[in-house]
Formats: C-alpha cells, structure tokens, sequence
C-alpha cells in the first residue's frame, strides 16, 4: 500500500469519524436505524433541533428538522428521528411541552395499548399537540390533589384570621393592627371634615382667585395677535443675529485690536527712542551754551569768530588778487594777453572794505 493510498483513507475515517461526532452531539447515532416521523404545530415556541424525543420518560429519538411548511406557511412542520424498535400505534399524539422550570422543549410521545400490523411507518404524518406551562409541568390526573391541598392550606388560614380578629386579644397581634386601624380611619374622617369647612371658609377668596385667573386668561386671550407678534420679531430678531455672523465678527475685531496693541507697543518703542533722541540733543545744547566743546567754542567765543570772519574776508582778497594778478602766481611761458579790468568791478568793493 503506498503512502497516498495511506493518507486518503486516513483523510476518508477522519472525514467519516467528523460526520458522526457531529450528528452525535446532535443526538443522532447514524450508526442505529431510525425511522424519520413529521409532525404539524402551529406554534412549535422555539424548539431546537436536537430536542430529545420521549416514551413514557424514555429518550426515544431527537428532533431532525424544524422548517415552515411550504404550502401553508401558518405551519411549522417538525421531523423526528425516532429509534426503529419503537412502534407507534395510531393513536399516538406528539405533545409538544416544557422539558422543566428553566426552559427547554422537548416532544411526549403519548399512546395506549400496541400495534401489528396498524403501525405508524417510516415518512408518516403523527398529530401534534402543544401544552403550556402549567400542562407540561403538572398531570391533568394531578391537578386535583393540587387543588385540593391549596384549598385546604387556605381554610386554615381563614380560619386563623378568623380566630385572630374575633377571639384574639385586642392589645397584640392583628386585633392591635385592627385597633390602630380604626384609629386611622376615624382621623382620616376628622381629616376630611375640617378639609370640607376649610374649603367652605375659602371659597369666596377661592372664587375672586378663579375669577383673577379668568381675567388674566381673557387679557392673554385678546391680546394673542400682539403676543404673536412679539414671538415673530423676537424670531427674526434672532435670525438677524444668526446671519450676522456675530462669531466671525467677534474674530476680527479681536484681531483687530491684537494689531492695534501692537501699533501701540511700537509706538511705545518709538516714543522711548525719540525721548532718548531729545535727551542728547537736550544735553548737547547745554553743552553748547555752556561753551564746551568746538560748537560752544564757536558760539562763546568771540575772539575766535572775529578770528575767522577776519581770515574769511583775507581769503576772498587773496582770490581776488589771484583772479587781478593770476601771473604772481602762475608763471606762463608764452605771453598772455593783459587783463583788462571790467567796469564795475566787485572786487573794488570788498578792497574798499577791507581798507576801511
């Protein structure tokens, strides 16, 4: 045998112990012959498939399928898979009940006497019944007992009661309760009455109230069409406030005044620096009265701007000798035409006021 032949027929067991481990979680033995039954409830009130199927107590089967009846979907149609050696005679009827307290469905199967040749085959339609949760919880043969337990415990309470309140002492246990009782309503029928001539008292400030808020509701009633009006403008006043915006307004104006701080730093700066500028220029022109300094000296110093207004006016008669009599000065080689004074000459005038 070679080793792929090895490994499907591994793969073929493991596939068919797969099938079988899951139809028998679902309780279904494929390894045991069944016969498969159909059964037809209008409210099958959730039953799942695998729901186990009973004889007498006796696990029998499980449920195969749960679907909606095709041709009348007002039906549920249920399958079982119920085991082979179980005859069902005709008059079984699959009852559909509680499995207990917490929940769960499972289906009877109930009958009586047995079958030959009449019984139920494989592929048949059994009749279905649906039992509440009283029914599925207790016998119907047991109902009675039960009935007559809670009849009796409930005489003996009466009667108990009844012993209490007519021969048990006033003073403790119900008869104290009745007691106070009593008590109570007496209070609660004082209560009433003075309630009843409080009102009578008041009903005249009562009715001039109900007359004030008749009042009132007439006022508000003929001025609907002004109070109308008002919930209109105060609606369009709103909406103008919507439109305009008032957030991106709000945004620029405090960018706006973000610059305007900062053109008032700067001009705090400038300010600073131009108070700076007029302080030196204030301690220079002190320095300059005081006659410190060669700009003092200057404007101080008399001495020196005679000096300099005498040495300015030998300067303008050296050019103009200079301008009279350039051949001082220059020496040319060919010989130059003579100057010719011109009439009206300037220079006369600053040479007579040098002289004088």
């Amino acid at each position: 045998m070679t080793k792929e032949i090895r490994i499907g027929l591994l793969a073929i067991v493991a596939t068919a112990l797969l099938i079988w481990g899951y139809k028998f979680l679902l309780g279904t033995n494929i390894l045991q012959s069944s016969n498969t039954f159909y059964v037809e409830y209008n409210n099958v009130d959730n039953l799942q498939i695998s729901a186990p199927v009973f004889v007498n107590g006796f696990k029998v089967g499980t449920v195969k399928d749960v679907y909606m009846k095709p041709e009348n979907l007002n039906m549920v149609m249920v399958v079982l898979d119920v085991d082979k050696k179980i005859k069902l005679p005709p008059n079984t009827v699959a009852e559909l009940k509680n499995a207990g307290m917490m929940g769960g469905k499972m289906i009877d199967l109930k009958y009586t006497g047995n079958c030959n040749d009449d019984c139920y085959k494989s592929g048949s339609t059994l009749p279905g019944k649906s039992l509440g949760f009283i029914q599925s919880l207790v016998q119907p043969s047991e109902i009675d007992l039960y009935m007559e337990s809670i009849k009796q415990g409930l005489e003996g309470v009466i009667d108990t009661l009844n012993h209490s309140l007519t021969e048990g002492d006033p003073e403790e246990g119900i008869g104290k309760t009745i007691a106070d009782l009593r008590i109570a309503v007496a209070n609660l029928k004082m209560m009433t009455t003075q309630m009843n001539q409080l009102f009578a008292n008041s009903s005249s400030h009562l009715v001039g109230v109900l007359t004030n808020l008749e009042s009132v509701t007439n006022n508000i009633k003929d001025n609907n069409e002004q109070i109308a009006g008002l919930l209109k403008n105060a609606n369009e006043v709103t909406a103008q406030l919507a439109n305009a915006r008032l957030d991106t307004t709000v945004l620029k104006a405090n960018r706006a005044l973000s610059s305007t701080n900062d053109a008032i730093t700067s001009l705090d700066e400038t300010l600073a620096k131009a108070n700076s500028t007029f302080n030196e220029l204030q301690t220079l022109l002190a320095t300059m009265n005081s006659g410190d300094g060669t700009m003092g000296s200057l404007m101080k110093d008399r001495a020196l701007y005679e000096n300099l207004n005498e040495a300015s006016q030998n300067l303008n008669l050296l050019l103009q000798d200079f301008r009279l009599h350039p051949k001082r000065y220059i020496n040319l080689r060919r010989k130059s035409k003579d100057y010719e004074l011109p009439e009206e000459d300037p220079a006369w005038q600053l040479e007579n006021d040098s002289t004088n």
